[in-house]
């Protein structure tokens, strides 16, 4: 704890951090943003929930803006409980998101190197070669920034749980303060809401967790270990607790979701349970692709890169007849990525030097842990090969609970970018602070230096017979744009090996000279190393993210323009959907952003949604875009222009029926769409059969929508005799709630995803209200766990101030 107390410098590291940031990200301070892809379909995506929020200061919790309808967890919600949200803004320095978490990866990562013991000096290297890895900077150009999020505050979480595990004087306030820490840190981690990057955070713990268990055992001081394990346990359940809201919600909502379990039977009797292999696999990364990490072009980089005028893809276009203007433009996002992956935004880097450090390492630490390190980094590269290691990853997919969830497996190199700095800086602050020897020093150094610099001449020599720098995509491409391209690509490589070379050689130079000199009370040669280091991975990041990748506040907040086609549809006040065939089903933020859409974009939509989509909207079903209320339909004509098509069959909001045919299971169900005409009959599952008595009903009558919102419709029906209404919305279990005449009544599952109502006979009004208990009750049990956070936070301070007198 001693090393965590303040000093000065402390408050320059915090400075540096600041600098770099602002530096890095400076059009911020003339108003910039960076103009990130999946921002913009973010705000298409959350346009009804956020116009609502402003209209009504409340949460809508649900969206019928796209796939018909679904709920806004894992789009936008506010829990104004949650005191995290403030402290998270002040730990950013109340910086614009998207740029505070860069800030926030030195910070958190300084705070777990001081919290290992590791000079302060030291602790800015790590911090730097932790936070500018490659990867979190390219992910915020394409504005994953959850995912980002939740990365910046692995490093506090981990050492959180390290202070737990480590109180030796076993005592109240020491206890209270690791409590303390750990929910902080935990609750600041899951208040970021990303599930995957928390899941591979248990794997992280659960690691140096053994690693701390079986020392414990050796000790004999299992008990106490075990004591000190239910504290930080009693932390994260706290954690939860505060941030109940989201979980909650995700955990009720998941099971409806493609990543939970699907109720259609399979050919062979089986049922699908989490993703599809392919699908979760996709994003595999290649073996070979591995030395990204020490070559940041070695399989190309981007299959989006920027090339100079003196590249030889520009020269070949400018032969084969292509103007200038066209060349300079085609250049600017060149394919020059041939791994295995369909596409990639750029590579995992993490910095020559850091390899470097981290090789040296396993030669000057002896002690078990760096099996630890060694076990995380091998993990993560195996687990990150998906589907081009096919044993590991299958095993996983079929066994390993909550495994299948998750898609983009390459995600999980986040693990070995955790590690390897932690381990890489940890053995530096070994070879500068322990007694090793001369000899010692000198030997690891040269060992580590010539296993890098035989690997990269191993690379440079024999490249044409490792690689014939190609991949299936360059067929696309005729002979001639090829040969300049993967000319290009050889180029590159070349200067991405030799460019390692040089940092692997300048930092072996630094850290000779003091092997030599023993000057380790003067940090000039550490700076040299940070210097070195922010050379190495700024010019780098800026490849990925850089100012041409920042616009104007109004642009940002203003994502899509309006077309002709689309205002002449925004003339209809009604309640209706829209189908635009001129973008993927799965990729219609922009449709969303404007109108109420049967597509939409979203990594977790209703599963039964998603089974609609591929067995019926795909295939032109009719009918069920006409139960979708699709009364507009947006296509193109032979000139690639797009226009307005109505569908004058379009059901309505809702309407009554004559029949229900009912079926065995769902199977049956989604497959009768294909058979009946949902304007007079409609397909109920047989699990509903207690409740309904009755297969024909009269539809005589008039029922209509008179008031829309988000998460309230209002209805007025007038039917003479018992009556089936069927809904045009989706159906969805956790929070919706059915009234008549202020009374409340079920309402049932049918046509697969919409809702029907048996409705007495007379005049009636109808509700449908979304109000989910995962909402409502958590927000009590936030603003409890907020509460106990703040008294928590006063005793530990003021113990630590007492203590300190």
């Amino acid at each position: 704890m001693n090393n965590l107390r303040f000093n000065s410098t402390h408050f320059y590291a915090i400075l540096l951090f600041a600098l770099i940031t602002i530096i890095y990200c400076h059009p911020v301070l003339k108003g910039g943003k960076i103009n990130q892809s999946d921002y913009k379909q973010f705000l298409g995506m959350s346009k009804e929930i956020a116009d609502f929020r402003d209209k009504t200061g409340k949460e809508a919790l649900w969206t019928n803006s796209m796939f018909g309808g679904m709920p806004a967890y894992q789009i936008s919600v506010h829990h104004p409980n949650n005191i995290l949200v403030h402290i998270d803004k002040f730990l950013q320095l109340y910086l614009p998101r998207p740029v505070g978490i860069i800030f926030l990866y030195f910070l958190g990562f300084y705070i777990f190197m001081l919290s290992l013991k590791i000079r302060p000096d030291l602790s800015i290297l790590g911090a730097i070669a932790f936070g500018m890895s490659s990867y979190f900077f390219i992910i915020l150009e394409a504005g994953h920034n959850t995912k980002a999020h939740a990365i910046a505050y692995i490093a506090p979480s981990v050492a959180s749980m390290f202070y737990c595990l480590n109180i030796k004087k076993y005592k109240s306030w020491h206890k209270l303060t690791g409590f303390f820490l750990a929910f902080l840190a935990l609750g600041l981690h899951l208040r970021a809401n990303h599930l995957q990057i928390t899941y591979y955070l248990l794997f992280i713990l659960s690691f140096f967790w053994f690693f701390y268990l079986t020392r414990a055992i050796r000790s004999k001081m299992q008990f106490d270990f075990i004591k000190k394990t239910i504290l930080f346990c009693c932390a994260g359940i706290m954690a939860i607790a505060i941030n109940t809201g989201n979980i909650w919600s995700t955990y009720d909502y998941s099971k409806y979701t493609i990543r939970g379990d699907s109720e259609l039977q399979s050919e062979n009797g089986e049922y699908r349970s989490g993703l599809d292999k392919e699908y979760a696999t996709a994003w595999s990364y290649g073996k070979v692709e591995t030395f990204n990490m020490l070559f940041p072009n070695f399989v190309g980089g981007s299959s989006h890169s920027k090339l100079s005028e003196q590249s030889n893809l520009f020269q070949a276009l400018r032969k084969n007849g292509v103007s200038k203007k066209d060349s300079r433009n085609f250049i600017q996002s060149t394919p020059l990525y041939f791994g295995p992956q369909s596409f990639t935004s750029g590579p995992v880097y993490i910095g020559a030097l850091v390899c470097l450090l981290f090789l040296m390492s396993f030669f000057v630490i002896k002690k078990p842990v760096k099996w630890v390190f060694l076990l995380l980094v091998l993990f993560s590269l195996i687990l990150a090969w998906g589907k081009n290691f096919p044993i590991v990853t299958n095993f996983f997919l079929d066994h390993v609970p909550l495994y299948n969830k998750f898609r983009t497996v390459s995600m999980i190199l986040i693990i070995a970018q955790f590690a390897i700095p932690v381990f890489a800086i940890m053995g530096l602050n070994h070879f500068i602070e322990s007694n090793l020897d001369y000899s010692t020093k000198k030997k690891a150094l040269i060992r580590s230096t010539s296993i890098l610099g035989i690997l990269s001449l191993f690379f440079i020599v024999f490249k044409n017979l490792l690689f014939d720098f190609s991949n299936d995509l360059d067929a696309r491409f005729p002979d001639w744009f090829t040969q300049a391209l993967i000319a290009d690509r050889v180029h590159l490589f070349q200067m991405d090996v030799l460019r390692s070379v040089f940092f692997i050689i300048v930092g072996a130079c630094i850290l000779y000279y003091f092997t030599i000199y023993k000057t380790h009370n003067n940090k000039r040669w550490i700076f040299s190393l940070i210097a070195l280091l922010i050379l190495d991975m700024w010019f780098v990041n800026k490849r990925y993210l850089n100012s041409d990748d920042f616009i104007s506040t109004n642009k940002v907040n203003q994502p899509f323009e309006a077309q002709s086609f689309d205002n002449s549809i925004k003339k209809d006040t009604t309640i209706y959907r829209v189908y635009n065939l001129n973008e993927r089903i799965d990729q219609g933020a922009r449709t969303s952003y404007f109108h109420h859409s049967i597509g939409g974009y979203h990594g977790a939509k209703l599963g039964k949604y998603q089974e609609m989509i591929d067995m019926h909207i795909n295939n032109g079903n009719l009918n069920v875009l006409n139960m979708l209320n699709t009364k507009y339909i947006i296509a193109s004509d032979q000139n690639q222009n797009p226009f307005v098509q109505i569908n004058d069959q379009a059901l309505g909001n809702v309407w009554f029926i004559d029949s229900i045919r009912w079926v065995k299971n769902s199977n049956e169900e989604i497959l009768s769409l294909n058979e009946i005409n949902p304007k007079h009959t409609v397909s109920v599952h047989a699990k509903y059969a207690s409740d309904i008595n009755q297969v024909t009903y009269s539809s005589n009558g008039e029922i209509k929508l008179l008031n829309y919102s988000p998460n309230r419709l209002v209805y007025s029906s007038s039917n003479p005799e018992i009556s089936f209404a069927v809904f045009s919305e989706i159906f969805y279990p956790k929070g919706w709630k059915a009234y008549i005449d202020g009374k409340y009544v079920e309402h049932f599952s049918v046509n697969y995803i919409l809702r029907g109502v048996i409705l007495p006979p007379g005049d009636h009004e109808i509700i449908f209200e979304f109000k989910p208990k995962s909402f409502y009750v958590a927000a009590k049990i936030s603003l409890f766990a907020s509460l106990l956070l703040i008294v928590t936070a006063l005793f530990s301070f003021a113990r630590l101030f007492i203590h300190k007198k």
